[in-house]
C-alpha cells in the first residue's frame, strides 16, 4: 500500500473512531444539563478527571507509546508477545501500588485537590478508575500495533454508546456527579473485557522478559517528567479555580471546557494518520518543504474551523442549554482555540523526535506550565474564570511562537512560506479583535474579511496539496 493511501485510510479509520468517541458527549450534553442542573457536579467530575490523569501517567510510564518501538524491533511472533506481556505486567503491578496509595490516603488527596475532605470517596473511586484505565491502555495496545482499524472503530462505538446509555440512566436515578464517575469506571471495565477477548493470546502466549522490561523502562521513565508536566498543565486551571473561586464557577468553566472539546474532535480526526505520515516521510529530500506545506494546510483548516464555530457559538448555547450552563459561553471561545493551537504545535514538536532530541518536549511543556500558572494567578482575581481561559490561550501562544522561532528559523527543520507568516499575523489580529468585541456586526465583518483573504491566498494551494496525495 502506498504511503498516501495508508495516510488517507488512517485518517478515515482512526479519525472516524476518535470522532465517534468525542461527538457523543455533544449529542448527549443538552440532555445531561437538563437532568443535572447543578453546575458544581461538573466541577467535581473535572477534579476526578485531574486525579485520574496524574494516576495514569505515573502508572503507565508512557509504555503504551514506547511499546511500539520495542514491538517492531524483531520480526518474531514470540518476541512480540513477550513485549506486550512484559509491558502489561509492569503496568499491572504499578497500577496496584498507585491505586492503593490513592485509596489509603484518600482524605489527604481530597484536601489537596478539592480543598475539602468531604470528597474523599471521590478519591477512592479515582483509585479504582486509574487501575482499570491504565490496564485498558495496555490490553488494547496489540490492536493498534497490528493496525486493526475496524476493531478500533468498533471499540469506540461500543464504549461511547455504552457510556452515555448508562450515564443517562444513573442521572435519571439521581446519582448527580457520581453518575459520571460510576459510568467512567464501568466503561473502562467494558473496554478491558472487549480488548481482552480480542488480544488475550498476546498476553497468554508471552512471558515476562527482564531485558525487554529494561529496554521499555529505559525509554519510558525519561518520558515521565514530560507526561507529568502535561498533567500539570491540564490541572493548573482546575486547581486555580477550586482554590480561589468556588465549585459552581469551576462547574461553569468545566462545562465550557467540555463544549470546547469539539476542538479535540477536529484535531483527533487529523491526528489519525498524521504521525505515520510525518515519520514515514522524514528521510525524504523534500521533507522540510513537505512539512511546511503540511503545516500551511493545517493552519488554514484549523483557523477556518475556529471562526466557523465562533460564529455559531451563540446559536449552540441558546438552543441546546439552559440556566447557569449558558454562562459557559464566556470561556468557550478561548478554550476552543487551545486544542487547535496545540495541534499546530504538535507538528513542530514531532520534529524534535525526528532528530532524536525529545528533551525539547519537556522544555516546552514546562514553559507552558510556568506561563499558565503566572498568568492564571494574575488574571483570576480581576477576571475570574474568563481570566483563566485567557491565560490558557496566552500561555499556549507564547510556546507556539518560541517553537516557531526554534524549529523554523533557528534549526530550519520546517520551511514555511511567506504566506504562512502572513496568515499567522492576520489571524492573531482577528482572534484578538473578535474576542475583544465579543459579538456584533463588526466582529462578523472581521471574520468574513479573514475568510475572504484565506480564500484568495490558499484555495488553489489546498486543492493542489490534496491532489498530490492522490497522485503519489
Amino acid at each position: 500500500m502506498s504511503r498516501s493511501k495508508q495516510l488517507i485510510k488512517n485518517f478515515f479509520a482512526y479519525g472516524f473512531a476518535e470522532a465517534i468517541s468525542k461527538i457523543m458527549p455533544f449529542l448527549c450534553l443538552p440532555i445531561i444539563t437538563r437532568m443535572m442542573p447543578d453546575t458544581a457536579a461538573f466541577g467535581v467530575f473535572n477534579l476526578f478527571t485531574i486525579v485520574n490523569g496524574i494516576g495514569v501517567a505515573l502508572i503507565v510510564l508512557s509504555l503504551n507509546t514506547v511499546i511500539f518501538r520495542e514491538y517492531f524491533e524483531r520480526d518474531d511472533r514470540q518476541y512480540k508477545c513477550d513485549v506486550t506481556t512484559t509491558a502489561q505486567r509492569i503496568v499491572f503491578y504499578n497500577s496496584i501500588f498507585i491505586s492503593l496509595v490513592l485509596i489509603v490516603f484518600n482524605q489527604f488527596f481530597s484536601q489537596l485537590f478539592f480543598n475539602d475532605t468531604q470528597y474523599s470517596i471521590v478519591i477512592v473511586f479515582s483509585g479504582i478508575s486509574v487501575f482499570l484505565t491504565s490496564n485498558e491502555y495496555l490490553i488494547e495496545a496489540p490492536t493498534k500495533l497490528q493496525n486493526q482499524r475496524r476493531t478500533y472503530i468498533y471499540s469506540k462505538i461500543l464504549s461511547s454508546c455504552g457510556y452515555y446509555a448508562i450515564l443517562l440512566l444513573l442521572i435519571y436515578l439521581g446519582f448527580t456527579y457520581y453518575s459520571i464517575i460510576f459510568t467512567s469506571i464501568f466503561t473502562a471495565l467494558l473496554l478491558i473485557v472487549y480488548f481482552w477477548i480480542k488480544n488475550h493470546h498476546f498476553f497468554l502466549c508471552g512471558k515476562f522478559d527482564k531485558v525487554i522490561a529494561k529496554n521499555l523502562l529505559k525509554i519510558g521513565i525519561p518520558l515521565l517528567p514530560a507526561s507529568i508536566m502535561y498533567w500539570v498543565y491540564s490541572a493548573i486551571s482546575t486547581i486555580m479555580i477550586s482554590r480561589f473561586l468556588d465549585l459552581s464557577e469551576l462547574g461553569i468553566y468545566s462545562f465550557g471546557l467540555k463544549i470546547a472539546r469539539i476542538g479535540h474532535v477536529l484535531t483527533a480526526v487529523l491526528m489519525g494518520g498524521l504521525t505515520h505520515f510525518i515519520f514515514s516521510s522524514m528521510k525524504d529530500r523534500d521533507y522540510s518543504a513537505l512539512m511546511g506545506k503540511l503545516f500551511e494546510t493545517m493552519l488554514v483548516f484549523t483557523t477556518i474551523c475556529y471562526l466557523t464555530i465562533f460564529l455559531l457559538k451563540g446559536v449552540i448555547f441558546q438552543l441546546l442549554f439552559t440556566g447557569d450552563y449558558l454562562q459557559g459561553i464566556v470561556v468557550f471561545p478561548y478554550l476552543l482555540f487551545v486544542p487547535l493551537l496545540g495541534f499546530l504545535k504538535y507538528i513542530f514538536l514531532t520534529q524534535f523526535t525526528v532528530i532524536k532530541k525529545p528533551i525539547y518536549h519537556f522544555v516546552f511543556i514546562f514553559i507552558d506550565c510556568l506561563a499558565l500558572t503566572a498568568l492564571s494567578y494574575f488574571l483570576i482575581s480581576d477576571h475570574g474564570i474568563v481570566g483563566v481561559a485567557i491565560a490558557n490561550v496566552c500561555a499556549s501562544f507564547i510556546s507556539f511562537l518560541l517553537l516557531l522561532i526554534l524549529v523554523v528559523l533557528k534549526m530550519k527543520l520546517i520551511n514555511l512560506s511567506k504566506y504562512t507568516y502572513l496568515l499567522i499575523s492576520i489571524f492573531t489580529l482577528v482572534f484578538s479583535m473578535i474576542n475583544y468585541l465579543k459579538a456584533g456586526i463588526v466582529s462578523n465583518i472581521v471574520i468574513f474579511s479573514y475568510l475572504g483573504i484565506v480564500s484568495l491566498l490558499y484555495y488553489k494551494r489546498v486543492l493542489k496539496f490534496i491532489g498530490s496525495f492522490k497522485d503519489r
